[in-house]
């Protein structure tokens, strides 16, 4: 199945400039009829972080998807997401992008009703609850940011409808699916059961290092979009000199037949991706492929943990509502430098670093004892 690509330069977050190049992107890339219709956008809110942060999509980004929605007759534009922890109005004001959406007379909507969703076609997941508004939109745009996971190593279009899951619903998924590869299944298997009809991706300036929440701003100047996610996705990784088939949805969902086949199968509009590559992106540290035959008693030796900072750590108990297993707990700091810290249960750990991601400080380092050696 033959997908177009397009990549257009934006080296800034100027609005004139943002709107001018979401434009060209989604004309290149064949933007869907809108007429009439129900478009929901859905950008990237891992939590309640400032636009410079790289942690959301920029509400600029948003201001010129609305813009361009309406001016091509959607009749009611929609934006939401569903963070992991923090929902509430303070979260998304705080973003930019509540505002952003309300001034451009959007409608904000809450992702907390779920409804139920067959997937006769999933691998590891046959039926999902998905939010009511991504199920009833007659267009589906993934918003998406340009990140590093440190999970899956890598977020974009397709890891970004893991928003429209509500909620708390979401570690519930990391539980069931600890594995980097069986977790990714269910990412593609997400992606199965709810398709977007476009993707556009906000890579002017993306995030390098331990993302998707504390990793560290890196410009790019460049905008991506597409119908299809899985070729926008491999496209970015390519922009970051990161082998798409590491990233475990991405490498899962080359087989499915929902979208591309191959990476031949990719047409590039605009900007080549090697003339943007950025050679010296900071990774995701790799684990080894043999992780997942580490007997449990060995894994607190092997396999990268998370460390809490006494110093970072603000007791704000974000990490511990998260955790699907109840592996973090807010205790007294006997050392009395702060009034509580994070005790850790590493037995209990299975190293989703969902606490990791919604850490509203830094405050969270993962990182291996010893180096792993399987073979």
């Amino acid at each position: 199945m033959q997908a177009k690509v397009a990549i257009t330069r934006c080296p800034e977050y100027e609005l004139e400039a943002v709107k001018v190049a979401v434009k060209q992107s989604c004309d290149d890339a064949g933007f869907p009829d809108v007429d009439g219709k129900t478009v929901l956008l859905k950008p990237n809110i891992l939590r309640g972080a400032e636009p410079d942060t790289a942690v959301c999509t920029h509400p600029h980004v948003l201001r010129a998807a609305i813009v361009y929605a309406r001016e091509h007759g959607a009749a009611r534009i929609l934006v939401g997401d569903s963070p992991g922890f923090q929902v509430g109005t303070s979260t998304f004001r705080k973003s930019g992008l509540l505002d952003a959406a309300l001034e451009e007379g959007a409608e904000w909507v809450d992702f907390s009703d779920g409804v139920p969703v067959d997937n006769p076609e999933g691998k590891v997941v046959k039926n999902f609850i998905i939010a009511r508004e991504a199920v009833k939109a007659d267009v589906l745009v993934s918003l998406c940011k340009l990140k590093n996971h440190t999970l899956l190593y890598f977020t974009g279009a397709m890891k970004n409808l893991f928003g429209c899951v509500p909620g708390l619903q979401k570690p519930q998924f990391h539980m069931r699916f600890p594995d980097r590869r069986f977790f990714g299944q269910m990412i593609t298997d997400l992606n199965m059961a709810l398709r977007s009809d476009f993707s556009l991706m906000d890579a002017i300036v993306g995030m390098e290092g331990p993302g998707p929440g504390s990793g560290a701003p890196r410009k790019i100047g460049a905008l991506l979009a597409s119908r299809d996610p899985l070729a926008l996705d491999r496209t970015a990784c390519r922009i970051i000199g990161l082998d798409p088939n590491l990233v475990a949805n991405l490498e899962d969902a080359l087989g499915r037949g929902a979208w591309i086949g191959s990476d031949e199968d990719i047409e590039i509009i605009g900007t080549k991706p090697d003339d943007i590559q950025i050679k010296d992106w900071k990774q995701v540290p790799r684990g080894n492929a043999g992780e997942r035959r580490i007997p449990p008693a060995l894994r607190n030796l092997f396999v990268g943990r998370p460390f809490f900072s006494r110093q970072a750590c603000i007791a704000c108990n974000a990490c511990v509502t998260i955790c699907p297993q109840k592996a973090l707990e807010l205790v007294p700091d006997a050392r009395g430098k702060a009034k509580k810290r994070i005790e850790v249960d590493y037995d209990k750990c299975i190293r989703c670093y969902c606490c990791h991601e919604v850490c509203p400080e830094d405050a969270i380092v993962v990182r291996r004892l010893k180096p792993l050696r399987i073979g």
